[in-house]
């Protein structure tokens, strides 16, 4: 075999290698977590001033402050995410002009979660529940894009979430939506209450709260919150002022029987509760409040 030969048989042999090695670091690399992708950089409120149980959240509770529970308690799963409302200001609902979802001109897009509901657990579900799907709002991060979020929904689960109809939240709070292309849009979709959206990315895992601040969620499941590097950290505890008026504690008890009131001793575990224990304390507490969709569960 000639020298030109035998080099551009070694050059194709290290071809084929790097070739499989990098298909297979491919094959291998874990798909990005949807909701990894969906928090990051978007604005996400705990309500940390709004309520302090999530039996405050679930529907029939009285109000909480400035806090009103949600419409409906439902179990469902992600199947989808679909463009929803674009804005060009982030003050999205103060006045500012809708846009088309993917004009440069928007500084703030609304998506929709296209969630298949499993089940109504409590309370109902508004306009715009058809077809077995309900369509959740939430922010779409800048830093991510429609398509990146598509590609990996396939990891964002099944959950329990708190939703209302938002035309119908809207005109609760005093605040009717007017304007007829947003009004539309409004009856058309749910917003989740209290960042709500419980969810389990595999089955038997400890449930996550991906919408909401991870020492809020910690302290309102009851279980005590571990940063990245690993050291646990207590809940904040509010600041309150004339200016900036905490929540008005209600009597109610908490909806978890580990889930602990500002001010009281942290829990000892750092496990969240699983979906399962998580449905059966809210439908308890949905139970109370006459809300339940299904009496013979109480």
């Amino acid at each position: 075999m000639s020298v030109n030969k035998r080099f551009s048989l070694i050059l194709t042999l290290v071809a084929a290698v790097v070739t499989g090695t990098c298909a297979g670091a491919l094959l291998n690399s874990p798909e990005p977590s949807f909701w990894v992708q969906l928090r990051y950089g978007a604005s996400v409120s705990d309500g940390e001033y709004l309520f302090d149980s999530v039996a405050d959240i679930v529907p029939g509770a009285s109000d909480s402050g400035a806090f009103k529970a949600a419409g409906a308690l439902i179990q469902g799963t992600v199947v989808d995410i679909e463009p929803g409302i674009a804005y060009a200001s982030d003050d999205g609902e103060s006045g500012s002009p809708v846009v088309a979802y993917d004009s440069a001109d928007a500084a703030m897009r609304y998506a929709s979660l296209v969630v298949r509901v499993d089940k109504v657990l409590a309370g109902r579900l508004g306009q715009g529940y058809t077809d077995g799907t309900v369509r959740i709002r939430v922010e779409q991060p800048a830093t991510t894009t429609l398509a990146e979020l598509k590609e990996s929904i396939g990891t964002a689960g099944t959950g329990l979430m708190f939703v209302h109809n938002l035309a119908e939240r809207q005109q609760l709070l005093g605040r009717p939506v007017t304007d007829p292309v947003q009004l539309a849009y409004a009856q058309s979709v749910h917003t989740p209450i209290g960042e709500g959206l419980f969810v389990e990315e595999s089955a038997g895992s400890p449930v996550t709260a991906p919408l909401m601040d991870g020492r809020r969620a910690a302290q309102l499941l009851g279980y005590t919150y571990v940063s990245e590097d690993s050291e646990a950290e207590p809940s904040p505890t509010p600041t309150c002022d004339d200016l900036d008026p905490c929540y008005t504690p209600t009597s109610k008890p908490s909806a978890t029987a580990t889930s602990v009131p500002v001010g009281g001793t942290e829990p000892a575990s750092t496990v969240p509760p699983s979906l399962t224990a998580l449905r059966s304390t809210l439908v308890a507490a949905a139970c109370a409040e006459g809300t339940a969709a299904d009496p013979s569960s109480c």
